[in-house]
């Protein structure tokens, strides 16, 4: 049994990290990030494409066939055929599974960190099959290029078009949602410098861009106000679509995104009130580098104060789902899909399922339920039962003669920052009162969803 670790050690610095970055610390990754060391293993993750996800990747295109559809054959799929919840049935289980198994867990933990921020639900139909266009065309691509990229791709993107009202955005009709939520969700932030005003003009810059059927992106010049515009103090420059393109390139590099965007990642990966000063050092990356993702989280991960940061972060209901499965690490066939989407539903958090253009929360308070907890322990008992033949794990404990040498195997895999001695006796206690057959699931279930297993 692996003794508890004094916090401040180096395997201890590790261990968080692997938390921190991934969906959760499965055996196999902890010995990776041991071997390379703490900066190693930030810089092989930050590699995403050397690390191969090739039989990931065939696994969910055999599996969940609108994946690969090209924008018509999708729109034929949805719409003629009448498969109308196809393409958010498969999105949703192959994100679920590229959380839980794909060994790029930084990538897939930006891919989420930038669905939330560029948030478009797919609660119907047509959001549905734009949301999978984008995800696939856009927010995947992008997650580790330049910010600027995102925000460039995102205006222009069918599902935010659609979603945020810009493609109905014309001189005769100006519509100033797109404008809004672009400031104060997408770049400068409520408090980042901007009137009233400001919305009205951006407003204007942005008529005229809209849907070219199927799912493709199209300026209308005739419905464009292609009068002069002031935003943020200055006179817009260009004509045309240029206006909204140089627009976006001024908020991408603007001090106040900087600061706001530091602020999103540090309370994603590191606590819900992050250090004024370490968003400063955050921020200061992020300019310096024009707004590089893969530099902005290199200097947040790597800084001193971050690396020694306790596990402070309450696991949104998604990351608790994904990390039961990476500990648990059965072969993510086709039979475990259907469970997974039913899961997140019981959980509250299925992916791209939050109506608001805010994305989900990201605050304890928001999850943080006797209830939750409730729903947390009964899910990670349904997964552990059910995968007593799936699981190499739940196999070997289950195979043991003595108690005490099922909750060493248990405890070695799914808590590799130990326990107490205390919490092990309690552990063999409660697995002493339970009939043969469930027991290394119920303890395997215990340690997944006890107190210390709800945070990293």
């Amino acid at each position: 049994m692996i003794p508890v670790l004094d916090p401040v050690s180096e395997r201890a610095r590790i261990l968080r990290l692997v938390e921190r970055i991934t969906y959760g610390a499965d055996s196999g990754t902890v010995d990776v990030a041991e071997q390379l060391g703490y900066q190693g293993f930030v810089e092989w993750q930050l590699d995403y494409e050397a690390i191969d996800d090739g039989p990931i990747e065939a696994l969910l295109i055999d599996a969940l066939p609108t994946l690969s559809m090209t924008p018509d054959e999708l729109a034929r799929h949805i719409f003629i055929d009448q498969n109308f919840g196809a393409a958010q049935r498969d999105l949703v289980i192959a994100t679920m599974i590229r959380r839980a198994f794909s060994p790029r867990q930084l990538y897939e933990r930006m891919v989420e960190f930038w669905s939330d921020h560029f948030n478009v639900p797919a609660l119907d139909v047509v959001g549905g099959y734009y949301k999978a266009l984008e995800d696939r065309d856009m927010i995947r691509p992008l997650a580790m290029t330049r910010f600027e990229d995102l925000l460039q791709s995102s205006a222009r993107s069918p599902a935010m078009l659609e979603y945020l009202d810009n493609a109905n955005n014309t001189a005769d009709g100006p519509n100033e949602n797109y404008a809004r939520e672009l400031m104060e969700l997408h770049t400068l932030g409520v408090d980042g410098g901007y009137t009233e005003d400001d919305v009205k003009e951006l407003a204007r810059v942005f008529t005229g861009w809209t849907i070219r059927p199927p799912a493709g992106f199209l300026f209308n010049g005739f419905t464009h106000d292609p009068g002069p515009k002031t935003f943020l103090g200055d006179d817009v420059i260009g004509s045309g679509e240029a206006q909204g393109t140089n627009v976006l390139r001024t908020l991408a590099n603007h001090p106040s995104t900087a600061r706001f965007i530091a602020t999103k990642l540090l309370r994603r990966f590191v606590a819900d009130h992050p250090d004024p000063a370490v968003i400063d050092d955050v921020a200061q990356a992020f300019s310096d580098s024009g707004g590089r993702v893969v530099d902005t989280m290199r200097a947040l991960l790597l800084h001193p104060q971050v690396a020694d940061t306790m596990a402070l972060k309450f696991k949104r209901p998604n990351e608790f789902t994904a990390g039961v499965l990476r500990r648990l690490q059965p072969d993510p066939g086709t039979d475990i899909l259907g469970q997974i989407y039913e899961a997140l539903a019981a959980s509250g958090q299925i992916p791209f399922g939050w109506p608001a253009p805010d994305g989900y929360p990201d605050e304890r308070e928001h999850w943080q339920s006797t209830t939750g907890f409730l729903v947390r322990f009964n899910a990670a008992y349904e997964w552990a039962r059910g995968l007593v033949d799936a699981s190499p794990l739940i196999r070997t404990a289950a195979e043991q003669d003595r108690i005490s040498d099922m909750a060493t195997v248990l405890i070695d895999g799914l808590r590799p920052a130990g326990v107490t001695a205390r919490t092990r006796r309690i552990l063999i206690r409660y697995a002493n009162g339970l009939p043969a057959e469930d027991r290394a699931p119920a303890m395997a279930a215990w340690l997944l969803a006890g107190p210390e297993a709800q945070w990293r």
